[in-house]
């Protein structure tokens, strides 16, 4: 069975229906047109004899062809043609017998005979002019003809009937084009629709489709574009899952095979810097590299460990800030030393959630440690939290417990929402790091989560995905917001409660 499109099926059946509409109703209003004409013309005309025979011009043929423009036959009882005005035509059509059979006189008699004061008319063509004759029946016997030419009429009709014709062109015409115009209206958002559908089949999940439309279609692609996006995050997820499976296989098996000749390694350089022959500065400082590698590499090891380790929350009710500040208060002397400021901005109205406080102070200390690492030169490290709607203000105040050596930072209850990004609900707290550091490219954007991948030459790559898994382990979720060469921000969402 042949395939056609969608702008075939709608355009063929408006122009079959206006074609047939366009064609037929001009050619029966003609013909309507026609037949009233002849009705009246009829009329007229048997008019005109009733007044020939009552004022006795029936006589006197040339007076009636002058006074009505028409011409006049009298045939005898025997069909002999007893008188003509018509002279124009041929020998053989002036016949009698030849004229008597155009003209129907055996079939006139017959009606004349029935007829019951009707008259009796037929339509003939003689010399290539059509006539409508008139007859009526003289004594004894003899037929008078009364011929109307109809050659105005036959004419009329027929440019009207191009007319109409010409108009029903035209009516196509324009039909098609406003067909072809609705059809392509409608079809051209559904092959786009079609077109995206094929890309996402084929794998491409990262486009979408640009319709916007105020339709059915409109919404359809907008429900398109929401399932392509739900099925991205599934197939992302899915990836991630399985990367994450893989790695903390990896890990674990790694980490068990190395730990164990690690630590030997580590007691052996332990006992050779308190041997004697090894007192010399170069021997000493030697072992002392060794055992900051093997430190090193034991870091390295227990951040496989903890990737690999399955998670076990331990769950309290408290206040976010203080787990915060307990990170914060450990790293003050290091973020003096980079000469990186610390800007707090703490909403003091949010509420106690439920977190594991350990794990969050890892999350949130590997985030701290990854600004610091974006700011050499020094920056400034903001670190804010909210709650949306949250409308509790107080003026930003100095942190008394800061160190000598560290920059002020401030501990603000101030509408943080221009620190921080908005969350998507109620129910949930941001927290929000952002440093001045020389930023993430676009294209490591995409990538930052996924387990050993790293920029920098001395990670693991694990660090952002251990924050990832915690914080979604916890119901909540991370992004990341950068701009090469002005800053990164990381925005981190925790659930006020946490479904176990």
């Amino acid at each position: 069975m042949r395939r056609y499109s969608i702008q075939t099926k709608i355009v063929l059946p408006f122009l079959l229906l206006f074609t047939l509409v366009a064609v037929v109703v001009p050619l029966i209003a003609v013909e309507i047109f026609a037949w009233k004409y002849n009705e009246q013309f009829t009329r007229e005309t048997q008019g005109w004899l009733n007044v020939i025979v009552e004022t006795g011009f029936v006589r006197d043929s040339e007076k009636v062809k002058q006074a009505y423009s028409v011409e006049v036959m009298i045939f005898g009882s025997d069909y002999t043609l007893n008188l003509s005005t018509l002279t124009e035509l041929s020998d053989a059509e002036q016949h009698w017998e030849n004229l008597a059979e155009k003209m129907r006189l055996d079939e006139v008699k017959q009606r004349l005979q029935q007829a019951d004061g009707e008259p009796v008319t037929h339509d003939v063509t003689l010399g290539g002019t059509p006539y409508k004759v008139f007859y009526l029946l003289l004594p004894p016997g003899r037929f008078y003809c009364l011929l109307r030419p109809m050659e105005k009429i036959a004419e009329a009709k027929r440019t009207l009937t191009w007319y109409m014709l010409g108009i029903a062109v035209l009516v196509m015409a324009l039909v098609a084009l406003i067909s072809h115009r609705i059809g392509k209206n409608l079809t051209e958002p559904i092959k786009a629709l079609v077109g995206f559908t094929t890309q996402v089949a084929a794998g491409n999940l990262d486009e979408q489709c640009e319709l916007k439309p105020q339709d059915e279609i409109g919404d359809l692609a907008s429900a398109f574009n929401l399932m392509t996006q739900e099925l991205q995050q599934s197939r992302d997820k899915l990836i991630q899952a399985e990367r994450l499976a893989t790695a903390g296989k990896m890990s674990a098996s790694f980490a068990h095979e190395i730990r164990n000749p690690l630590s030997s390694m580590r007691m052996l350089a332990q006992m050779l810097l308190q041997k004697p022959e090894m007192s010399t500065e170069q021997h000493q400082q030697s072992l002392r590299y060794i055992l900051e590698e093997i430190e090193r590499i034991d870091s390295i090891v227990k951040g496989l460990m903890d990737f690999a380790r399955p998670a076990t929350l331990n769950l309290t009710r408290q206040p976010l800030a203080p787990a915060l500040k307990a990170v914060l208060a450990l790293m003050e002397a290091n973020l003096a030393h980079h000469q990186i400021q610390l800007v707090r901005t703490f909403d003091s109205a949010l509420p106690e959630i439920q977190f594991d406080s350990d794990k969050l102070k890892q999350a949130f200390m590997n985030v701290v440690l990854n600004a610091m690492e974006a700011m050499p030169q020094g920056g400034t490290l903001t670190i804010a939290t909210t709650q949306p709607n949250s409308s509790r203000h107080a003026p930003p105040c100095r942190d008394s417990d800061s160190s000598r050596h560290a920059p002020p930072c401030r501990d603000s209850d101030s509408d943080s929402s221009r620190h921080a990004p908005p969350c998507r609900d109620r129910d949930k707290v941001c927290i929000k790091v952002s440093d001045t550091g020389v930023g993430i490219p676009d294209e490591a954007l995409a990538h930052l989560f996924e387990p050993f991948f790293t920029r920098k030459t001395k990670g693991t790559g694990l660090g952002l995905a251990n924050v990832k898994r915690i914080l979604e382990e916890h119901g909540g979720s991370v992004e990341i917001d950068s701009t090469p060469g002005k800053g990164t921000t990381v925005s981190m969402w925790l659930p006020v409660d946490v479904s176990v």
